[in-house]
C-alpha cells in the first residue's frame, strides 16, 4: 500500500443512515470532475458544506481520505438515469446498484493541465483501495462498476472507454480468500486450522462460507480421530 489513510468525515447532512456490512454488494468508481485537486480538499469541502451528495473515499497520489464511514450510506449513485444513456451504453445497472448496496471511491485529478485525467499514482492507489474493500466485503470483480454504468453519467470520464475500463479492472483481479471467521466461530476455526483438521485448498483458501460435502466431512473427522490418537 503506497498511500496514507486519513479520516475527515463529511457533514452528516451529506449522507444517509446506517447499514450492515452484508448489504455492501457493489464497488463503484467515480472521478471528482476537477482539474487539479487533492483528496484533502474534497474531504474538507464535504465537511464544510451541505450539498446532499457524498462518497466514501477520496483518493489522490499519496493519500486516501475516508469521508463517509463504510457502514453509512453515501449519496453517490442516486439521481435519474441520463436521457442519452441508451445511446452511450451507460446506465445498464440503473436501479440495481443503489446508494444502500454500494461503496464509492472518488479519484482526484492532481495535475492542473486542462485535462481530466487521474495520474498513474492515483489510479494505482484507487485500485489498491478497491482490492482491500473487495476482500473486506467479499465483492467479486463482476460487481465493480463505474458511475457511468449506474446512471449514464460520463464518470470517470477517462474510464468510460471500454478498453480503458477493462485495463483498470485488471488491477483489481485478485483472489479473495474466505479465511475470516465470524466472532462466534473464531476460536473453533483457529483451533481446527492449528491442529490440521481444517486445511483449505491448494491456494490457502479455507472457504469458510462454503457448504461441506460428505467426503470433506469424513476427511475432517478422520483428521480429528488421528489427533485424538496422538494425544
Amino acid at each position: 500500500m503506497s498511500y496514507t489513510i486519513k479520516e475527515q468525515l463529511a457533514n452528516s447532512g451529506n449522507y444517509g443512515g446506517s447499514r450492515n456490512a452484508s448489504q455492501i454488494r457493489y464497488l463503484v468508481y467515480h472521478y471528482t470532475g476537477n482539474d487539479g485537486d487533492k483528496a484533502a480538499n474534497n474531504a474538507a469541502y464535504f465537511q464544510r458544506n451541505i450539498v446532499k451528495a457524498s462518497a466514501h473515499y477520496f483518493v489522490d497520489d499519496t493519500t486516501v481520505y475516508l469521508s463517509v464511514p463504510d457502514l453509512k450510506i453515501a449519496w453517490s449513485v442516486g439521481g435519474s438515469k441520463y436521457a442519452n444513456a441508451d445511446k452511450t451504453g451507460g446506465g445498464t445497472m440503473y436501479g440495481v446498484i443503489t446508494n444502500t448496496n454500494s461503496i464509492s471511491i472518488e479519484m482526484c485529478d492532481t495535475i492542473r493541465n486542462g485535462v481530466y485525467q487521474a495520474s498513474e499514482a492515483t489510479l494505482a492507489n484507487a485500485a489498491a483501495l478497491g482490492r482491500e474493500l473487495m476482500e473486506k466485503y467479499h465483492i467479486p470483480i463482476e460487481n465493480v462498476y463505474r458511475h457511468f454504468d449506474v446512471t449514464g453519467k460520463h464518470c470517470p470520464s477517462y474510464l468510460v472507454n471500454a478498453q480503458k475500463w477493462a485495463e483498470f479492472k485488471k488491477r483489481l483481479e485478485v483472489k479473495i480468500m474466505d479465511n475470516t471467521p465470524s466472532g462466534a466461530h473464531k476460536e473453533g476455526v483457529e483451533w481446527a486450522v492449528k491442529n490440521g483438521i481444517l486445511t483449505g485448498n491448494s491456494e490457502g483458501d479455507l472457504m469458510l462460507s462454503q457448504p461441506v460435502t460428505r467426503q470433506q466431512m469424513c476427511t475432517m473427522l478422520h483428521r480429528l480421530w488421528e489427533l485424538i490418537e496422538r494425544t
